[in-house]
């Protein structure tokens, strides 16, 4: 009963959001801006945003009479961010959507829901609220009968985590999912040694199958990997993209060709990978007034408290980034938020900073969090600066192509064209 109150309740927050947010769409124009549009920096820029999208950009662009006037000087303009990696929580994800539309991440991919909420998740989805972070969902994950993450339904009714035994499982598992909704599908490919209890894990010819049935239906498969050699095998699956990257001393000379020839995406979520490793954010996170101002209460615990105990390495994270950046694999920026030490949004920002420690160029870690991100996940609609895109866009003080952390000095963000009130 209570599960059933909470989630009606939150359902009514997002059509109520959504009634009052329909009038907002005012019309603005932001002049001489630095524009990066996802890819490339393009200096002194005129964005016009009306009617949810951008209307036009350029040097010299027609302006609607009435537009809100926003300098941009000194300023840069922004696709807004997209985390790659994230979960809701069951109770409070309409303030984890918020929280992350305060920090300028404006759409989420929420790597598995529990089944028994995916019609309210899909609501929430449609509904698409002009105070909340965009979603796309995997749903239900794919993982043996006993394997992770079945030992976390606590208190969820037994079996409410569907599993698959053997390949001839997989069709009808993956045909269950999108009926239901689902985005993508995510493979649970991991036994999870690491922290102390091995599970039962899916074998290659389950995954390969479960890879075929979802290109079958036109969605792309992530597989949720801890080790290389989980890695490899996932990849040589068939899958289309790596959610973690996994941790060690030492990574193979060959593996980011490897990742590159079978044309892979990764989604590293450093943070959280660090957080294991006994070097979470979190610490910082609270040392930070302007940043907690945007913390909400029910997450501000998240940030101290440790990562389960497990034994992790992660001297070879920086080795395997260059690896990929060198041989043109996609990387994604995704957090893994409510991860211990991480929160919604902030951890994002943090989560860039980590890309670039480990050698990306700034730029290309905002293309992990803008153009690659829509890209791997097939959202046409957003991710890039231009004409007829959706207006989900960040406007910072300085420049986050130069210097990464200027991405936390947020002027203002839009989602659907409307200014959010952050």
């Amino acid at each position: 009963m209570a599960i059933r109150s909470a989630l009606a309740a939150l359902l009514l927050f997002y059509a109520t959001s959504l009634l009052l947010g329909q009038s907002g769409a005012d019309a603005y124009v932001i002049r001489n801006v630095r524009v990066f549009d996802g890819e490339t920096v393009v200096e002194r820029q005129t964005v016009v945003i009306s009617d949810g999208k951008i209307a036009a950009v350029g040097s010299t662009v027609a302006v609607p009479s009435g537009a809100q006037e926003i300098t941009g000087e000194g300023r840069t303009l922004l696709p807004g961010l997209m985390d790659a990696h994230v979960h809701l929580p069951l109770f409070g994800a309409a303030a984890a959507l918020q929280q992350n539309l305060a920090f300028g991440v404006t759409t989420v991919v929420v790597m598995g829901t529990n089944q028994q909420a995916m019609s309210q998740v899909k609501q929430i989805q449609a509904a698409d609220s002009f105070d909340a972070a965009s979603i796309r969902t995997a749903g239900p994950v794919a993982t043996a009968p006993g394997g992770h993450p079945t030992q976390m339904e606590g208190g969820a009714r037994p079996g409410s985590i569907p599993t698959v035994s053997a390949p001839g499982e997989a069709d009808a598992f993956v045909a269950a999912r999108v009926a239901e909704g689902s985005d993508f599908i995510k493979i649970i490919y991991d036994d999870i040694e690491k922290y102390g209890k091995k599970l039962p894990m899916l074998d290659e010819a389950t995954v390969a199958a479960l890879v075929k049935a979802a290109h079958a239906r036109e969605r792309t498969a992530v597989a949720h990997i801890g080790t290389e050699g989980h890695a490899r095998s996932a990849i040589a699956a068939g899958v289309d993209g790596l959610a973690h990257l996994f941790d060690g001393t030492t990574v193979t000379p060959d593996f980011g060709q490897f990742a590159s020839k079978h044309g892979v995406f990764v989604i590293p979520t450093l943070s959280t990978l660090y957080s294991g490793c006994g070097r979470p954010d979190g610490p910082e996170f609270l040392k930070d007034a302007e940043t907690m101002k945007r913390v909400k209460p029910q997450f501000r615990s998240l940030l101290d408290m440790p990562s389960p105990p497990a034994k992790l390495s992660c001297d070879a994270l920086p080795q395997t980034i260059r690896q990929l950046v060198a041989a043109g694999v996609p990387v994604l920026a995704g957090t893994d938020a409510p991860y211990p030490g991480l929160t919604y949004g902030a951890s994002l920002h943090r989560e860039l900073e980590h890309l670039v420690n480990a050698g990306m160029t700034p730029a290309a870690a905002l293309a992990a969090a803008t153009s690659a991100g829509a890209k791997a996940f097939r959202m046409n609609d957003r991710g890039r600066i231009r004409a007829g895109m959706r207006a989900d866009l960040l406007l910072v003080e300085g420049d986050p192509s130069k210097q990464i952390r200027d991405i936390r000095n947020i002027v203002a963000v839009w989602k659907r064209g409307v200014r959010v009130q952050r």
